[in-house]
């Protein structure tokens, strides 16, 4: 975490939210990281079966690629319910901020701030686990499957995972709003 120290572009409370929980914040870098290794997985298999691949390394790559699907559509739901029970937690932090004069805009603003640092980090993390996901299917899997690196496929990969998390945060904000300045005004711990 030693890119949030120092003077950056990034605002304090977003700096100051990423570093109070070290091991949270990893994990979100993990999760991001793992759906861009599985996209990035199945395009890699789909561009390495080629034209006209063997009857044996088509039905694997099928075989794979529904796996990667389904494994990809279980990590989307995880990272966007994550993100927005994340942002639920923070109600009392947003209805102080929108008591002090914080609109709607300027607090999606900072949400989506540090979800997209988040993914950022998450993307590089996860093309690299796909150069050992190639390395391990080269080792393994050679006579049935073949996986290629997509280098124009990085940054869609990127987008693609940072969905699920923009969208979790901007439907938590919604409810959190509302309840946040409740929670924000009532003398209640």
């Amino acid at each position: 975490m030693v890119l949030l120290k120092g003077p950056s572009v990034i605002s304090a409370i977003i700096r100051e939210s990423l570093l109070r929980n070290v091991l949270q914040t990893s994990v979100k870098i993990l999760g991001s990281s793992i759906e861009v290794t599985i996209i990035l997985s199945f395009v890699g298999i789909q561009h390495g079966m080629g034209l006209n691949p063997p009857i044996v390394r088509l039905n694997f790559g099928i075989y794979v690629s529904i796996l990667l699907l389904f494994a990809f559509a279980v990590s989307f739901i995880f990272v966007a319910i994550g993100r927005y029970v994340e942002v639920i937690e923070m109600n009392r932090e947003i209805g102080i901020l929108r008591i002090l004069g914080a609109s709607m805009v300027y607090l999606l603003g900072i949400l989506y701030q540090e979800t997209l640092l988040v993914t950022i980090l998450g993307t590089t993390a996860g093309i690299i686990m796909t150069y050992g996901t190639e390395w391990v299917v080269a080792m393994a899997f050679s006579d049935y499957l073949t996986l290629e690196t997509a280098y124009r496929w990085w940054p869609i990969a990127g987008t693609i995972s940072a969905i699920g998390p923009l969208s979790g945060a901007a439907f938590a904000l919604r409810k959190s709003v509302t309840q946040g300045v409740l929670q924000a005004l009532s003398a209640e711990e």
